[in-house]
């Protein structure tokens, strides 16, 4: 095919969102530079839990640092774990906080004169009708201050991490939040695989600290440690605080719970913080694959008539008008290929359209009249779109390929071979691995690897 045709067949007619973070206003965090502290602490307290000058310590502070394979202590283990997840939460928190969101957010808001005219002229209702149409599926509230009292609002539910500001050429100021606390909660339990609580209180610890709102159902523990073990429902979870705020003020506590279950242990403190990062890489892929969401996109699509219709009569332009419509819709989908049954029971290529460079294929039968008409693949994440996001979360650099081909990367070139777990060393910088096989599209081994710089 040639190159130009080629081009038109997989260009989206829609402008490509990420698809964790579009579903729940997310944009990316900064690099974060709180764990090696936290690993360095833990490291040392588990040396002095032995007596000092043991052997097992040495051992134990030796494999922190250099990520050497001498065992690590249980307990060293879980709060290693816990800790490299918390700074995964905070991440999430973070960007919702001062990510690229937040300042397009903010920009709209300030350079806004519908919204400074109807303030300008005390007119509230006008002033409601300006921040609804600022929104944009982002803002989840905002409020216009004027002389210490609410003037305006738009938005419902609770939410964290409020972001204040003034509007110029008025006496007014506004405090918005592009996150709501069950988005929070959402994706930052899919990523961590945590169980997450949002407190509202002096201490998370204390026992007058109110829930706000969490993923345990029933009434949460009498008093839960900022950092350590905690054994509740006979599970035992390892514990981590965040500090942040609640909309439009006051303290917020995020507590991460992790099941000591749930923590892999990899040798030392170091191979453990990797390993665990790499798990939050395997998570974010799980999610664009499996996850409840992209199963109702596949119902979605399996059910949609005019899909149906468009394929069993081998309408091109119907075909095509259906999958604009997918990625035109709230669904999130970035490519869509059909295969029609033939009389042998063959499958025949149809129609693709989509991004040319997606990962994590779901696979659906369409039917009509009772009859098996085609098959179809579709996938809710691009190539880019997956690496931002497990970089943003993990701080990791991430790399994809296929056989040896890098598809993209963080790194690029990258190194010429990345082990499945262990160092590599690249442009004067050392790394540790971590690699796991997902799927190209529309199929085929995609190798995913994570390199975590060694500190």
């Amino acid at each position: 095919m040639p190159r130009r045709a080629r081009r038109r067949l997989y260009a989206s007619p829609v402008r490509h969102r990420p698809s964790i973070l579009a579903r729940a206003h997310f944009t990316w965090p900064a690099r974060g530079a709180g764990l090696p502290a936290v690993l360095a602490a833990l490291s040392l307290a588990a040396c002095g839990s032995s007596g000092s000058g043991s052997s097992a310590s040495s051992k134990t502070a030796k494999s922190t640092a250099t990520g050497s394979a001498s065992a690590e202590t249980p307990a060293l283990c879980t709060a290693v774990g816990a800790a490299t997840l918390g700074e995964v939460g905070q991440r999430i928190y973070r960007q919702a906080a001062a990510g690229r969101g937040v300042a397009e957010a903010v920009g709209r808001v300030t350079r806004s004169p519908a919204l400074a005219s109807a303030i300008s002229s005390g007119d509230a209702a006008a002033t409601r009708t300006a921040l609804n149409g600022l929104l944009a599926n982002q803002i989840a509230r905002i409020d216009i201050v004027k002389r210490g009292r609410v003037f305006a609002s738009a938005g419902t539910g609770p939410a964290i991490a409020p972001v204040r500001g003034a509007i110029a050429g008025t006496d007014a100021s506004f405090v918005l939040s592009v996150q709501a606390d069950d988005s929070y909660l959402k994706v930052a339990r899919q990523v961590t695989g945590a169980e997450i609580l949002l407190l509202s209180g002096p201490t998370s610890g204390s026992p007058g600290a109110r829930r706000l709102a969490g993923t345990i159902a029933g009434p949460q523990p009498a008093r839960i440690p900022t950092r350590g073990t905690l054994e509740y429902k006979k599970r035992k979870y390892a514990t981590f605080s965040l500090a942040g705020s609640v909309y439009p003020s006051g303290s917020l506590r995020i507590v991460l719970l992790v099941p000591h279950s749930a923590i892999r242990c990899a040798g030392s403190a170091a191979q453990t913080h990797v390993a665990t990062l790499g798990h939050v890489g395997e998570l974010i892929y799980q999610e664009e694959a499996g996850s409840p969401y992209v199963q109702a996109t596949l119902r979605h699509i399996e059910a949609d008539p005019g899909f149906q219709r468009a394929v069993a009569t081998r309408d091109l332009a119907a075909t095509r008008a259906a999958i604009v419509g997918f990625f035109a819709a709230h669904i999130h989908v970035v490519r869509v290929r059909v295969y029609v049954s033939q009389p042998s029971g063959a499958q025949r290529f149809f129609y693709d359209l989509g991004g040319p460079y997606v990962l994590a294929p779901v696979h659906g039968t369409l039917r009509s009249a009772g009859k098996v008409v085609a098959h179809f693949s579709f996938a809710i994440q691009d190539d880019a779109g997956y690496m931002k996001l497990a970089h943003r979360f993990t701080g990791a650099d991430v790399l994809m390929r296929t056989g040896a081909k890098q598809v993209i990367g963080t790194l690029d070139p990258g190194p010429a071979s990345v082990p499945d777990r262990g160092t590599v060393s690249y442009r004067a910088s050392d790394y540790q691995a971590y690699s796991f096989i997902g799927e190209a599209f529309p199929s085929g081994p995609l190798r995913i690897s994570l390199l975590v710089a060694q500190r």
